[in-house]
């Protein structure tokens, strides 16, 4: 669970317990996407192997690994904010007082939830449109698109309700005034911060 100098209120606690089941769940989605990436890459070595003895491959694997990398890349996407690991140009960042720091970190959060609610409503358009249609994969394994296109679509709502949960949490630590943790939740990683996630995902730590 992310620090927080939040007073056991009854809607903190609320929000504080939602945020901890979320970043679980956020956690959970980006392991199995990783599995899912580890089966993919057996799936390949098997087909390959299977071309070079055989003389002919498993197929439908092409189509397979675009729904892994798909799926995969949705379902990463709120543990990597969780991780504070989203591109942020951080050249000035550092060199900014705590207070300017703290509105661009808002500022940025606030933008991310926009582009969240911009793939949920793409992402729905496509969902929506396969399952009106019932509409199958071209190749012969014809997938019905509607179950991967919804696990991708997952991965959407998953960021967007960690994106909204996490901005619940600043704005209850800025009624606090405490920019220090909302720079700690939302802000650019340091270079101490960086080495020290380093050592314990290295189990160093």
């Amino acid at each position: 669970m992310a620090r927080t100098s939040l007073k056991p209120g009854t809607f903190a606690a609320l929000i504080i317990a939602a945020d901890a089941f979320w970043r679980r769940l956020s956690r959970f989605l980006l392991l199995a996407a990783g599995w899912g990436v580890m089966f993919l890459g057996i799936m390949v070595a098997v087909d390959v192997l299977a071309r070079y003895l055989l003389g002919r491959n498993l197929g439908g694997v092409d189509e397979i690994a675009g729904y892994i990398f798909a799926i995969g890349i949705s379902w990463s996407l709120a543990e990597g904010f969780y991780a504070r690991s989203h591109v942020r140009i951080d050249f000035l960042y550092q060199r900014f007082p705590l207070a300017l720091r703290t509105g661009l970190d808002m500022l940025a959060l606030i933008a991310l939830l926009l582009l969240a609610g911009f793939l949920i409503f793409s992402g729905w358009i496509v969902v929506s449109g396969s399952w009106a249609r019932a509409s199958r994969s071209a190749s012969s394994l014809q997938i019905p698109l509607i179950i991967p296109q919804a696990a991708w679509l997952l991965g959407f709502v998953v960021f967007l309700v960690a994106l909204a949960l996490s901005a619940i949490r600043a704005l209850l630590e800025l009624a606090h005034g405490d920019l220090n943790q909302v720079n700690r939740q939302l802000g650019v990683m340091t270079p101490v911060e960086e080495a020290e996630d380093a050592v314990k995902s290295g189990g160093l730590g």
